[in-house]
């Protein structure tokens, strides 16, 4: 089995976990008692353990065979979903996803390292595809889940879930992965990391990461803000995803290099469309969060590539560095966004989020020059 049919499958589940929390609000606030405090807590844990997986697997995807590292995180997967079914307490509940995500972290660096190794000519179209199942995965999971955990109860659920990884991890075993660059000499592990040319990607990552999720968090209180209901909110959310995944879809479909100029003009695109927002010339507001996700769609997969191909002999742990400075981002961002709306109105969240979409293409911009200096 290639690498790239369980990357499509392993990402599907992957953009579940990321709305798992959000779509099982309900059920844990009830089973815990939380306060919405605890329940924010709930899905910082399962970023935070992400970020700490991506972090710490990049070195060692660089050094250990890629196929028993992916097979260990995705049983690691099943385990903490299997306890997380069975916690007693909110604590248990909080530890299992932080484990959760670090699992996950894991598993995603691994992918994110053998997809473009493995057929290095269509590498950013390979990973725009393979990001684009996460999108998918996102996007469905959440009505999915919430809808199956009012019929089976959310403690089966999650039990159903560990076995999906389980398949995950039996596929894994049967995948060939491509051996880590490192492999080839035994100085590369040392190899310092090219930090002048990452710096600027790890910028993009931060700036990137940040504005879907603020922006997918804050689109309902914008919509209020307009006089509008919160049904249009919530499809404006839909709307933004539909054109991540769209234009995720499409950069694989044209077999596009990973470039510079595809992400800054997107990211500025995208930037001009927030400001027009905060200034509220919005007719429309689906089609203007669609025309977002869409400007914004390549941007993450062809960061991942560039962050790798910087560093080819530590490719894993090049990327690991850039994706994780993206959940620096994710968490930082949202807070940041919404604090600026509490002390100026909702226009200020989307001037916010337009400031980051240019700091996107600021970042880029940093490392085409770097790279061609």
């Amino acid at each position: 089995m290639s690498v790239m049919p369980l990357a499509l499958l392993a990402f599907f589940l992957f953009g579940a976990l990321l709305v798992l929390p959000g779509a099982l609000f309900g059920e844990f606030a009830a089973a815990f008692q939380l306060d919405l405090a605890q329940s924010g807590a709930v899905a910082s844990a399962l970023m935070i353990g992400i970020g700490l997986g991506v972090l710490g697997s990049g070195p060692l995807a660089d050094r250990l065979p890629r196929r028993s590292l992916f097979v260990a995180a995705a049983l690691g997967c099943c385990a903490a979903l299997g306890v997380a079914a069975f916690a007693a307490s909110f604590t248990q509940l909080v530890l299992a996803l932080a484990v959760l995500g670090a699992a996950a972290g894991c598993y995603e660096t691994v992918l994110n390292a053998a997809v473009p190794e493995s057929q290095p000519e269509r590498a950013a179209a390979r990973l725009s595809l393979a990001h684009a199942a996460a999108t998918l995965g996102a996007a469905l999971a959440a009505p999915a889940l919430a809808g199956a955990a009012r019929t089976l109860g959310w403690s089966r659920l999650l039990l159903v879930l560990a076995i999906g990884f389980l398949g995950v991890a039996v596929c894994g075993a049967r995948t060939r992965f491509p051996m880590p660059a490192s492999a080839a000499t035994s100085a590369s592990a040392s190899t310092p990391l090219p930090l002048r040319l990452l710096a600027p990607l790890a910028l993009a990552s931060c700036a990137y990461v940040g504005l879907e999720a603020a922006f997918s968090t804050l689109l309902p209180a914008y919509a209020s803000a307009r006089g509008e209901s919160a049904a249009a909110g919530s499809l404006a959310i839909s709307g933004f995803w539909a054109g991540l995944f769209v234009a995720r879809i499409a950069f694989a479909r044209l077999a596009l290099p990973a470039r510079a100029r595809e992400l800054v003009l997107g990211s500025l695109m995208a930037a001009v469309l927030l400001a027009l927002g905060g200034a509220g010339f919005v007719p429309a507001l689906v089609l203007w969060s669609t025309a977002i996700g869409f400007a914004l769609g390549a941007v993450f997969p062809v960061l991942v590539v560039l962050s790798g191909d910087a560093a080819p002999l530590r490719r894993a742990t090049a990327l690991a560095l850039v994706v994780a400075f993206g959940s620096v981002g994710g968490g930082a961002l949202p807070w940041l966004a919404g604090a600026a709306g509490g002390a100026f109105g909702a226009s200020a969240v989307m001037f916010t989020l337009a400031a980051a979409s240019a700091a996107i293409a600021l970042g880029v911009g940093l490392w085409a020059r770097e790279r061609h200096a």
